[in-house]
Formats: C-alpha cells, structure tokens, sequence
C-alpha cells in the first residue's frame, strides 16, 4: 500500500502552506503536538503546575519520552538520558569524560558548531589536542592512537548531508587506540530521517536531536549510553533531578537518567511525547522508504536544472546540498522564502541546503526548483 503523504501533510498546517524544506534545523510541527503542549498549558493555567495530579503528569510524561526515545533506537530506557537538544548531549560526553592535558581527540573538519565549540573548549581548559581531519574513514581511522580518547563526528554531516561509515568508524577506534577511545556520533540529522540502532553501531554515546527530523518542539532531546559508556562518564551538571531521593540517602540514578540535562519544559515533553508517536506511526507505514524516494527525485530534478550544481556525496542522506551560479546561497534562500519555499544556507561554503523528509511531496520539489529560476 502507497505511503499516504496526504494524510501526513493534512496533519501539519506549515507543510500545507510552504514547501517545508529545512527538517535540518527544526521539523514541521504536528498537529497532535501543537494541540498537547496547548491542552497542557491551559491546564496549568487552570489547575495550577503543582500538586499531586500535576506531579503525576510530570513523572508520566517524563517517563513517556524516555520510552519513546528508546523505541526509536532499539535501546531500553535506562540507556537515554533526556536533554535540551544534541549539544547537550555532546557537552554531557565531553566534559563528563576523565580527559586531561595531552589526551587526544579526532574529529573532522565538516562537524556543526554543536560539536567543535564544546570541544575547542575542552582544549582550551583542559589541554586536550584536538585533531582536526577529512571526514572519511581513512583520514579518521589514521588519525587515531594509542593516545586517542575520544572519537567525535556526525552520523550525516549538516553541510553536504553525506553519510558517514559509523560502524565502520567505531571499529577502527577500537583497534587502533587499544579500546581506549570513547566514541561520540551527533546524531542531529541522522534520528528520524532513518532508523538507527546505536548499540548495533558499536558506539558508546549517540545524541538525537528531538526538534529536527522528529518534528518535536524545541528544547527536547536525548543522549544514547549504554551502561560501559556510562561507567566511564562523571556527570557533568549534577542537579537534583540527578539523583534518586526516594532512598534512604540520595543517590545518583544509576541508569542514564543522571546525565539528565536537568530540568525540561513539561509542556515541551507532552508535546515531544505526541511527536515521537505521530512519528513512529508513519515510520510503521513506510516513511523512510517514501523519504529516500523523493530525494532521488529531488538530486535528478535538481541536477537536471541549469546553472545548479549539486553537492556530490558517496552515500546520500535526506539532506541535499547545492549552489546556483551567480547566486549568492543567502540571497537565494531569502528569495525563495518570498516564494514559500523553506531550505536554508550553510555559512562559508556558499551551499544551499534542502532537508527532504516525509511530510514533503513531489509539488514542493518542483516548487523548490522553480524557486531557483
């Protein structure tokens, strides 16, 4: 049975208006989530946001998403640890880990600020060496030692949407450090596009972002840690949400629940948790499938058109990247925003950037590539 783009897009009100383009940054937001986080809100308003009933909602809620984040990735529950977005999940790892002056970690030279602020100031406090590399397997892989501590890259890289070999990374950082190595992959434009299953990955920690490519709301997201990563990390904002204060003495959760990004908005998770099941009942009907469909159909129409050239990538993700020439990338995207058309730039590579998911059709394709005219 076809994919029932229809009844998706019926669900989301920005798609049926604009060719909804820039999943990249932040996903459509369903209806199901907007009529939560508004339920949500408006009991608060009426009821109040403490008390026995409200403290239950919380808990539940809470629980909700943890659950859902760890269906989504074949995980169980006690390997997410809940967070803001996937820069905290990044800042959990790196300053969570023992790493000291002389340490060694690899990253490559296409990762999103995300990642190379946390880590430009690791170095700068701790007197960590950094190395900088080509985002390939080879260049990864001969880059890493035995003083190698942390391996850190994407999943997709944000600037060309080029798919990186994770399992095949995290292999070789095992071999070549010793075991040493920790391996961290910022999964911000890889969760929701496709599955993923981390711990089939051989990784040790994996962050999703809950705004992009699950079309939560802001401030939503999540860490993946299974339980030798987590032995290995110290937690880093330690808060009283960190710890179990039903015992006798607190104590820190000893699930990835203590690398919790302290507080997040009540009425963000209700709205997260109906995000997370309007997105797994598309999954269920062949979303990914759909998706990988219309971005073959989008590199042809685009690469058919002239004067645009695309982005060229060995294994292509949701994410399709290209320039016009004589056409500035900005000038570009504000132009075909004036026409309903939503993708964005990429700062100082001049490319033009179109996050295809679920929700589009082929009529925002070719709305996308008459833009360009």
């Amino acid at each position: 049975m076809p994919f029932d783009v229809a009844r998706i897009r019926a669900g989301c009100a920005a798609v049926e208006r604009l060719a909804y383009l820039n999943a990249g940054t932040f996903g459509p937001l369903p209806r199901a989530a907007e009529e939560a986080m508004r339920a949500h809100v408006a009991d608060a308003f009426e009821r109040g946001r403490i008390g026995r009933e409200p403290t239950r909602r919380w808990l539940a809620v809470t629980a909700q998403a943890r659950a859902g984040f760890a269906q989504l990735l074949s995980a169980d529950p006690s390997e997410i640890a809940l967070a803001h977005c996937t820069s905290d999940g990044v800042n959990t790892v790196v300053w969570g880990l023992d790493l000291a002056a002389g340490d060694e970690v690899v990253t490559t030279s296409a990762e999103h600020p995300g990642l190379t602020a946390p880590l430009a100031e690791l170095a700068r406090v701790r007197g960590v060496v950094v190395r900088v590399v080509a985002p390939t397997l080879e260049a990864i892989g001969g880059s890493i030692g035995e003083r190698t501590r942390l391996v850190a890259f994407s999943h997709v890289l944000y600037t060309t949407g080029e798919t990186l070999p994770a399992r095949a990374i995290a292999e070789a950082a095992r071999e070549r450090s010793g075991g040493r190595a920790f391996v961290l992959v910022d999964g911000a434009q890889s969760v929701g596009a496709f599955d993923v299953a981390p711990a089939a990955l051989g990784v040790d920690a994996y962050t999703v972002s809950g705004q992009k490519w699950l079309a939560g709301p802001s401030g939503t997201g999540a860490l993946w840690a299974h339980a030798a990563a987590r032995a290995r990390l110290y937690t880093p904002w330690p808060t009283y949400l960190s710890e179990d204060h039903a015992l006798a003495e607190a104590a820190p959760w000893p699930s990835a629940r203590r690398l919790d990004s302290s507080t997040i908005s009540t009425t963000a998770l209700e709205g997260l948790v109906a995000s997370l099941a309007w997105h797994r009942a598309a999954r269920e009907d062949g979303a990914h499938a759909y998706a990988r469909g219309l971005v073959a159909r989008a590199r042809e129409a685009l690469s058919a058109r002239r004067g645009v050239r695309l982005v060229e990538v060995e294994a292509p993700s949701n994410l399709v990247s290209f320039t016009v020439d004589g056409v500035e990338a900005r000038e570009l995207v504000a132009r075909a925003e004036e026409r309903g058309v939503i993708v964005r730039s990429i700062p100082g590579l001049g490319y033009v950037r179109a996050s295809i998911g679920f929700w589009n059709d082929e009529g925002d394709v070719e709305r996308l590539v008459a833009a360009l005219g």
